[in-house]
C-alpha cells in the first residue's frame, strides 16, 4: 500500500495548547473525533494534529502544499506567525503520482524548498540541508540498474538527473527523524498518537 504523506513539523513550539495553535491556524472549525496512530493518516481526507518528541505535528491534504509557492501563502504566514522562533518543515511524499516536496522555515525565514514529481523538479531553492547531502553520499541505484537505464537508451546526463530526482525524493522521509527521533519509514508508528478531527 502506497503511503502518502502529508506532514507540518513546528520543533519544540512555545505554544502547545492545540485549541490555541488552532485558533491561531484559523483552523477551529476542526472538531476533534478520536485519538489515532500517525499511520491512520495516510492518504488524509482531515486534519490530525499531535505531539511526540516535544514536536507539534499537524496532518492536512492541503495545508503542507500552502509552503510552496512562489511567494508566502496566508497559510505559511500564520504558522510563522504563530512560531516566530520555530523551526518548521512541511513535508510532502506521495508515492502513488511520484511527488515529493520539503520546505524549511528557521525563525521565519524560508532556507529551503524543494518540490518535483515524477521526474520534474519544480522549485529549487536555498542551501542543501545536511540530510540531502547525507541521501546524496549514498547509493542511490546499484551498477546494474544504472546500466540498466543506459542500455534503454538513457543518456549519463539523463541518468544523472534520474539519481539525483531519487535522491531528493528520499528527503522527506529522512527529514522526519529531525522531528520524530527515527524516520517515518522505520518508526513504530503505533508510538505516535494523534487527534484526529472532522
Amino acid at each position: 500500500m502506497a503511503w502518502n504523506k502529508y506532514y507540518i513539523f513546528v520543533k519544540s513550539p512555545k505554544v502547545t495548547d492545540i485549541g490555541e495553535i488552532l485558533s491561531k491556524l484559523n483552523l477551529s472549525q476542526y472538531n476533534p473525533t478520536k485519538v489515532v496512530p500517525l499511520h491512520y493518516s495516510n492518504k488524509p481526507e482531515t486534519l490530525f494534529t499531535g505531539f511526540y518528541n516535544d514536536n507539534l505535528i499537524i496532518v492536512h491534504p492541503d495545508l503542507p502544499f500552502q509552503f510552496f509557492h512562489d511567494t508566502s501563502t496566508e497559510t505559511e504566514k500564520l504558522f510563522i506567525d504563530t512560531f516566530p522562533n520555530s523551526e518548521i518543515a512541511a513535508l510532502i511524499e506521495n508515492s502513488t503520482v511520484g511527488f515529493f516536496s520539503y520546505a524549511i522555515i528557521d525563525k521565519g525565514q524560508k532556507i529551503r524548498m524543494k518540490d518535483g514529481s515524477d521526474g520534474d523538479i519544480y522549485h529549487d531553492e536555498g542551501q542543501l540541508l545536511p540530510e540531502e547531502k547525507e541521501v546524496l553520499s549514498e547509493k542511490i541505484f546499484q551498477d546494474d540498474e544504472i546500466e540498466e537505464m543506459k542500455e534503454n537508451g538513457m543518456s549519463d546526463d539523463e541518468v544523472d538527473a534520474m539519481i539525483k530526482f531519487e535522491a531528493s525524493w528520499r528527503v522527506p522521509n529522512r527529514l522526519t527523524k529531525r522531528y520524530l527521533g527515527e524516520s517515518v519509514g522505520s518508526i513504530d508508528t503505533n508510538k505516535v498518537m494523534l487527534t484526529m478531527y472532522e
